[in-house]
């Protein structure tokens, strides 16, 4: 079995969990990093015992010897980095959002086919063990026939400054945990075409620091007839959740991702893997990188990278996701129903400003 070096971009959050991930994967290893602060650089490859960083990623992608790239940084650079990426000929998995634009989609992908590169959109929960648990017995007909998927992310707020930023974040929480709440219902259902769709938003807890939106709701019709209810949001206080229902017509299925590990632990002073500092109760994973997909996410990219198939979460998949956010900013700035395919108007150049345009 082929060796797939990977080199990865960024030193943040993200960027550690996909080292930790890939560090569980026979056949794969991680030998290049980049970030453009040196000082940054230089410990995040101390701590992960990485042998090299660059602060350039085009000279990484030049002088290091690697098989793909792994894009962890702000959403603003994803599409020139996965461009600079594919033209190297070295195969991509980004994070979400895929970019901003459909434009610059549009390009990634034509750059990967051009170089016969594979992207793989990092959609992680179409990987949860126990999500994909609950896909399979629905697939069986567990509960009937699947008329509603419901879906839940949400979380106090996110962990870097630039997720607060239009420039760099390109929106709020739709981008950053709304994404993977549409995917997520696509996925299960077998990624029917979205009919339409209608949301609304607000800044509900975070005017100080945003202008963006903190908490979503969105309901996707399918042209199969069914529906997803989604729920996204920066505030809520006190942890996290990520919390699934699927409803048929002879049953449902609840999968609660985070509070149901058997471990719970109550700390005056505030304890969490994903939110630290979360006073309270808290219900710690007993492997939090393996619980929520990321090995088994990393692990398909690159047996995909070998085999030369496409993922069941890549570009294109992206690009959907993209068109299908975009329209939820047009259907909260209009407040209506918005059907697609979805056009944003041509001076859109980041996908929250469809809607920050009917808020002046």
């Amino acid at each position: 079995m082929k060796e797939i070096k990977v080199g990865i971009i960024g030193s943040g959050f993200i960027g550690g969990v996909h080292c930790d991930a890939i560090a569980q994967i026979p056949g794969a290893r991680v030998t290049a990093h980049c970030d453009v602060d040196k000082n940054r650089g230089q410990a995040f490859i101390k701590e992960r015992k990485i042998e090299k960083t660059w602060p350039d990623h085009q000279a990484m992608l030049k002088e290091a010897d690697i098989d793909c790239v792994v894009i962890g940084v702000p959403n603003c650079f994803h599409a020139r980095i996965g461009i600079d990426v594919a033209n190297a000929g070295k195969h991509i998995i980004c994070e979400k959002p895929l970019c901003l634009t459909i434009e610059d989609a549009d390009a990634m992908l034509q750059a990967a086919r051009k170089n016969g590169v594979i992207i793989g959109y990092a959609e992680e929960l179409c990987f949860i063990p126990k999500y994909v648990r609950a896909k399979e017995m629905a697939d069986a007909g567990a509960v009937g026939k699947v008329y509603r998927v419901s879906q839940v992310e949400k979380h106090e707020g996110p962990y870097s400054p630039w997720f607060w930023q239009v420039d760099s974040a390109g929106g709020g929480i739709l981008m950053d945990m709304g994404c993977h709440s549409i995917e997520f219902a696509r996925w299960f259902l077998g990624k029917p075409r979205v009919k339409a769709v209608t949301a609304w938003m607000d800044t509900v807890l975070h005017q100080d620091k945003t202008k963006m939106e903190d908490d979503v709701i969105v309901l996707i019709e399918f042209e199969t007839g069914q529906t997803a209810l989604l729920e996204s949001s920066w505030a809520l206080l006190g942890g996290m959740d990520s919390i699934t229902h699927v409803f048929g017509k002879e049953g449902v299925i609840h999968a609660d991702l985070l509070k149901g590990m058997g471990l719970q632990v109550y700390s005056l002073q505030g304890y969490g893997d994903y939110a630290p500092g979360a006073r309270g109760w808290t219900f710690p994973d007993y492997e939090w990188n393996w619980n929520n997909g990321y090995p088994q996410e990393d692990a398909h990219f690159f047996e995909c990278m070998r085999n030369g198939s496409t993922p069941i979460e890549s570009g294109e998949d992206g690009k959907v996701v993209l068109e299908i956010m975009m329209a939820c900013y047009a259907s909260a700035a209009e407040g209506r129903r918005i059907e697609l395919p979805y056009t944003p108007p041509s001076d859109v150049k980041t996908p929250v400003e469809i809607w920050l345009k009917s808020r002046q």
